[in-house]
């Protein structure tokens, strides 16, 4: 294949934000295959112990959550991209000691897929999904065929696939290695000349990390704010972006993030410049969407109903739309659980959302953003006492912003509560980062 860089590896980490099943633990062992020369059978073979080509130089590399770990070839060149707040990734590079040899590797919860995949049941969907994410607009194409899977200990199903790489008039290898556990899926793809890739194969294998979480600090809690949004998303476009810039990637990369997050704050926000994104913040964080709520409550004289079911009837009698009954209702449910701070999880998330999208136009540097994001998140700590209240109140909000009900199971609203209800049943999941850490610059 071409010449790889460090650019090469962002090109690829950067595609990946926009297979046939094999027996698991089948019979390739790693470094054991027999050639062609050597499956042969002869007299002298038979009494004769065959002589074995030493293993290629091996080395571990551990995801940046400590949540998988894959051996290759010694010597790449590492590069981790956090893409969800529980989803990593990491590209390795063989840089100019094996030119044009590439790979990723990325776990994540089955619950929680990045890149926002459409379907998402089977193992072989997840194979397809990291394929096209990976390749998708990077001039790759591969000729995919099935070949044998070994085994990843803890794992239910594994897969692989490898095949003919061509770009640019240029050909090479690829190869991609999938495995299922209960609750995640993981995966590795590799790229570059044969013998490279081949080599890798000889030693390549996949450890699942049941460890404690890793200590994520601010950042992560920052970044757990916005897990609902991220995965309904595919990412985050904030540790998107900032890894792309650390990584050195294309200008044209960088650019067209940036004219995406533009439209987004333009269409959405009105947001048209940095004076107007620390002023939208300001709001948020002042105000917001709680004190349309509020006032919501004192139109309808919500505190005078004795329960949530007498507030309705009124509604209902009083010829109230669907819309307005459901966002009323919504309103009333976080302001008895929350009093005066009812919906204002729901901007407080907002903050650091429109501070991502900030970032990725180029209102205001990372340090900026996160540091607005950090004022967001010390009050959420001192409006709730936890987790699993922030996301009922976010819910809340959400409910009241659309109009429509949490309890209807064909809303987005719906949509919202099941991604959050998946995110909070993950072990190593956003949500459980410690709710009571001391909050802290941290970048």
């Amino acid at each position: 294949m071409r010449k790889n860089t460090k650019k090469k590896t962002a090109v690829l980490l950067a595609a990946s934000m926009g297979i046939m099943m094999t027996a698991c633990g089948g019979s390739r062992e790693t470094g054991n295959t027999p050639s062609a020369a050597t499956s042969k059978t002869s007299a002298a073979a038979e009494t004769e112990a065959p002589t074995q080509e030493p293993l290629p130089e091996s080395e571990e590399y551990t995801s940046a959550d400590g949540l998988f770990q894959v051996t290759l070839l010694k010597g790449l060149t590492q590069t981790d991209m956090q893409i969800q707040a529980n989803s990593s990734m990491l590209g390795l590079d063989g840089g100019a000691s094996r030119s044009g040899f590439s790979g990723i590797a990325m776990g994540s919860p089955k619950g929680s897929v990045p890149g926002n995949p459409e379907k998402m049941e089977s193992l072989e969907d997840y194979a397809d999904h990291l394929v096209n994410l990976t390749f998708k607009g990077s001039g790759v194409s591969v000729d995919w065929e099935d070949t044998d899977a070994q085994s990843t200990e803890g794992s239910i199903l594994c897969l692989a696939r490898e095949g003919v790489a061509r770009v640019n008039g240029t050909k090479g290898m690829a190869y991609v290695y999938c495995a299922e556990t209960d609750d995640s899926y993981y995966g590795l793809i590799m790229v570059g000349n044969e013998d490279d890739v081949e080599e890798a194969r000889k030693v390549m294998s996949l450890k699942i990390l049941g460890g404690e979480v890793t200590d994520r600090g601010s950042k992560g809690f920052i970044a757990s704010m916005t897990a609902a949004l991220d995965t309904a998303n595919g990412a985050s476009i904030m540790d998107t972006v900032k890894s792309l810039h650390d990584m050195g990637a294309d200008d044209s990369q960088i650019d067209a993030l940036a004219s995406q997050a533009k439209e987004a704050l333009d269409s959405s926000w009105g947001i048209e410049d940095a004076a107007a994104l620390m002023e939208m913040a300001d709001w948020l964080m002042s105000e917001g969407h709680n004190q349309s709520a509020m006032e919501a409550l004192k139109e309808f004289q919500a505190a005078e109903a004795p329960d949530r079911d007498s507030l309705k009837k009124q509604l209902e009698e009083a010829g109230e739309d669907e819309e307005t009954c459901n966002s009323v209702l919504a309103a009333y449910d976080a302001w008895t659980a929350y009093g005066d701070a009812a919906i204002s999880a729901w901007d407080l998330s907002r903050v650091n959302t429109i501070m991502s999208f900030g970032y990725a136009a180029g209102y205001c540097t990372y340090e900026e953003a996160m540091d607005k994001s950090l004022e967001a998140a010390k009050k959420a700590q001192e409006a709730f006492p936890s987790w699993g209240d922030f996301n009922q109140s976010y819910l809340n909000g959400y409910a009241f912003w659309t109009g429509e009900a949490l309890s209807d199971p064909d809303s987005s609203a719906a949509e919202r509560v099941e991604i959050i209800n998946t995110l909070e049943s993950q072990v190593n999941g956003p949500f459980s980062v410690d709710w009571n850490m001391e909050l802290q610059k941290d970048w």
